[in-house]
């Protein structure tokens, strides 16, 4: 819990908490709890003393909230000012009840309570305790899917304003951040702690097919490519699928006249091999052959058929165009068609690669590592690299990779050492070929203090983060940074554990700071 002292009289925080709910004791609070409920939708009243405000700030592991009130006294009518602040999505609170509860001992002896927030975020129940003394206060939030009890520690009820004490202490900082511009800005915090973190070494990653899950297939000759079931990047196909049919080119003493007399001659052959074979059948049946001589005959008539299919299609292909004609390219293996390089009637010379295959399922990332670190390589266990919106990607066993191999030996031509992780498709990148500035980890994890990348900025050259003291007060504090770890560094020096920094948004708390206007506009407390 974090605690502050705040230094605006009370009456700013009533003018600007006009319109909003107001909590009402109900029952009488001597020796039982009782329920004040302000309901919503009342205009609140300002207070005409100029008593200092109490400031707590306490977390949860759902929810933040950070409230101010005046000293409670005995008979008298605290407002509460409650900010609740979801953890997940540093989204305000935009429904449910909060309850203000004093506990004597494990009892509780007064509960004020107002059925939703006055605005997005702000809950303004009205505390009247009947008695002074010491007591324990809760802050109890309740909506569909959040529930979290805020202990604020021991307060103090007094007899009478003129008792009244302040003694909390000054929060560290002087940059003020509103709730309102958090809750309206790109904005997130996240605790200090010990996390843990492994050391990389940098590369770079090319994604491939791996070797037992993907397929390249080239030319087997010269040729072009018919308009016939030619497959397109993106499909599934199948082992055994055809994905396009290669005519070869024509051979240098060849044109299309030979073809048509090659086609000629074989449709004759076709057809005296027909007529043998019925002679011999009749001749069969009357014991004038033998058996021999007709099994014979039909075995001419299938080489003679397959001969005239082939001339056929030879030629209709030329001629016509668009014919299942030529060599069909058959998938090896089933997979996705990630790479297709050819275009019908577009010509292509033996060897060139045509189609490429690869499994829907899993991806190689192959990282080049300079060979300065080629020796660190033997304790590979996965990398991580960049991803979208500055969030990074972890591909170790915890995601389902593993180191498929590894190459400590240096390539004489790029001088560089390899390491090949294979991870499933889905948590990581996909497109083949794709490169991207990578990190392939080199030790075991062990506990580093650490904070998220985005908690660091650059400020006149040197690396900050903005410590969270209090709900809307902030600290600078230049940092000394270790190891990156995916989407955490290693903090040496600047912060301790257990304090909260802004990792999403610090950029729009320098310029809080330094009285920038971009941040947008809070309320006035």
């Amino acid at each position: 819990m974090i605690t502050e002292r705040w230094r605006l009289p009370l009456a700013a925080v009533a003018f600007v908490l006009g319109l909003t709910s107001c909590g009402r004791p109900d029952g009488d609070s001597h020796g039982h709890p009782h329920v004040a409920d302000g309901g919503h939708g009342q205009a609140a009243h300002a207070h005409d003393d100029e008593r200092q405000t109490l400031v707590y700030t306490d977390y949860t592991e759902v929810t933040e909230l950070f409230v101010e009130f005046p000293p409670l006294v005995a008979g008298g009518t605290s407002r509460f000012a409650a900010h609740v602040t979801r953890l997940d999505d540093a989204a305000p609170l935009t429904g449910g009840r909060l309850d203000v509860v004093l506990l004597s001992g494990d009892t509780a002896v007064a509960r004020f309570r107002v059925r939703a927030p006055a605005r997005a975020g702000i809950f303004t129940p009205d505390v009247t305790p009947r008695d002074a003394g010491e007591y324990r206060l809760l802050v109890e939030v309740e909506d569909a899917d959040v529930r979290a009890i805020h202990d604020l520690g021991p307060v103090r009820v007094f007899a009478s304003d003129a008792e009244v004490e302040i003694s909390q202490s000054e929060p560290e900082g002087e940059i003020s951040y509103l709730k309102e511009q958090q809750w309206t800005n790109p904005f997130a915090s996240a605790e200090v702690r010990d996390r843990p973190m492994r050391a990389s070494v940098p590369g770079f990653g090319t994604v491939q097919a791996p070797a037992d899950a993907g397929a390249e297939m080239r030319a087997p000759s010269d040729g072009y490519f018919s308009n016939a079931d030619l497959a397109r990047a993106g499909d599934d196909v199948e082992a055994g699928a055809v994905l396009g049919y290669l005519v070869p080119r024509l051979g240098a003493d060849t044109d299309f006249g030979q073809l048509v007399v090659a086609l000629e001659r074989a449709r004759a052959a076709l057809a005296l091999a027909r007529r043998d074979v019925e002679r011999l059948e009749g001749l069969y049946e009357k014991g004038a052959v033998p058996e021999r001589r007709l099994i014979e005959a039909r075995e001419a008539l299938d080489v003679a058929e397959a001969e005239y299919e082939a001339a056929e299609a030879r030629a209709g292909q030329y001629q016509r165009g668009g014919a299942r004609a030529g060599i069909a390219m058959r998938a090896p293996v089933a997979g996705e068609v990630v790479e297709v390089s050819v275009r019908p009637g577009a010509f292509v010379r033996g060897g060139d690669r045509v189609f490429r295959i690869a499994s829907r399922e899993r991806r190689w990332l192959e990282v080049e590592v300079p060979e300065r670190y080629a020796g660190e390589l033997r304790d590979a266990s996965g990398a991580w690299l960049d991803g979208a919106e500055g969030e990074s990607i972890v591909l170790d066993e915890q995601q389902g990779a593993r180191v498929a191999q590894t190459s400590s030996a240096v390539d004489p031509v790029t001088r560089t050492a390899m390491v090949t992780i294979e991870y499933p498709a889905g948590m990581g990148p996909v497109i083949i070929g794709a490169r991207y500035p990578a990190h392939v980890f080199t030790t075991p994890a062990a506990p580093r203090l650490a904070v998220p990348r985005g908690a660091v900025i650059d400020d006149g050259g040197r690396d900050v983060v903005y410590v969270q003291t209090g709900g809307e007060t902030f600290a600078r504090r230049p940092v000394e940074l270790g190891i990156v770890d995916g989407n955490f560094v290693e903090v040496l020096e600047g912060v301790e554990a257990g304090e909260r920094v802004a990792s999403k948004g610090a950029y729009f708390v320098k310029l809080a700071a330094t009285g920038g206007e971009e941040v947008g506009h809070g309320h006035a407390h």
